[in-house]
């Protein structure tokens, strides 16, 4: 139902946009609506009703003769019209009540060209005001000058403030030379820090080198000595003063002590641990 409703209602409107409106008026008031256009198609006046008061209903007609009707969206043959001649003659009155209230914009419209009329006598007496607004400006520009010779001692007041700013300014910028030379110095130390991190970077880089040249012979040590196959199969590798662990096991005491001695220095350590 909610369908044919709606394609009712848009075949109507399609209708109406199709053709040349020369009247159109929409109301509503809580759950009513009612749309009214007239329009000209091939010369004749042809009025299209849109009314939903519970029911949607569609009329077309032309004068008084009902052209076409639907309720819901259902369309009802012209034999078929007397069950809602109460509903089409209500539709009816509502568009002579159109057709007047159109009569009243009309005239509404002619008592509008009227205002237009006295609307032009005002602009005349407006130009009038206006002389009268040119004399006030003459009196206005001499009050002007007055104002000049007002503004020119406040410029000299401004002129002594503006050098009691410029006597700021240089103490200003004696105080940012102090902190440049501040921040020169600060700068300086920077870059003294940053020649340290560097060497130290240079040292650390050393020694990482140093660590994987030893871990490197360690673990070509171990393959020689047989203690692992290949390198590969080594996982975990730990070496400190007081142990050498390989893949999690002890080495013997006197293969322990070799490797204690030869890759041990200083209280150094060594590990490693892979997948």
């Amino acid at each position: 139902m909610q369908t044919r409703i709606l394609r009712t209602a848009a075949l109507a409107l399609l209708t109406v946009m199709s053709i040349r409106f020369s009247y159109g008026q929409t109301f509503n008031s809580g759950d009513r609506y009612f749309n009214i256009n007239t329009s000209t198609i091939g010369g004749d006046s042809v009025t299209t009703v849109v009314c939903k008061d519970g029911f949607l209903y569609v009329v077309q007609l032309r004068g008084d003769k009902v052209l076409n009707f639907s309720v819901d969206g259902r369309n009802i043959p012209l034999d078929g019209l007397g069950k809602y001649a109460a509903v089409i003659d209500s539709i009816k009155v509502q568009i002579k009540r159109d057709m007047e209230q159109a009569q009243r914009d009309r005239e509404q419209a002619e008592r509008d060209r009227e205002q237009a009329v006295q609307d032009r006598q005002q602009s005349e007496r407006d130009r009038e005001q206006a002389e009268q607004d040119r004399r006030q400006a003459d009196q206005d520009r001499e009050q002007a000058e007055r104002d000049r010779v007002q503004a020119r001692a406040e410029v000299e007041r401004d002129r002594q403030q503006a050098e009691q700013d410029r006597q700021q300014a240089d103490r200003d910028r004696q105080q940012a030379e102090q902190d440049r030379q501040q921040d020169r110095m600060q700068v300086e130390r920077d870059r003294e820090q940053a020649e340290r991190d560097r060497e130290q970077a240079d040292r650390d880089r050393a020694r990482a080198e140093e660590d994987r040249r030893m871990m490197d012979s360690l673990m070509n040590d171990l393959v020689t000595d047989g203690i692992v196959p290949d390198r590969d199969s080594i996982h975990t590798l730990k070496v400190d003063a007081n142990e050498v662990v390989v893949n999690g096991k002890r080495l013997p005491e006197a293969m322990e002590k070799k490797y204690i001695a030869r890759y041990v220095k200083n209280g150094c350590s060594m590990s490693m641990e892979r997948d």
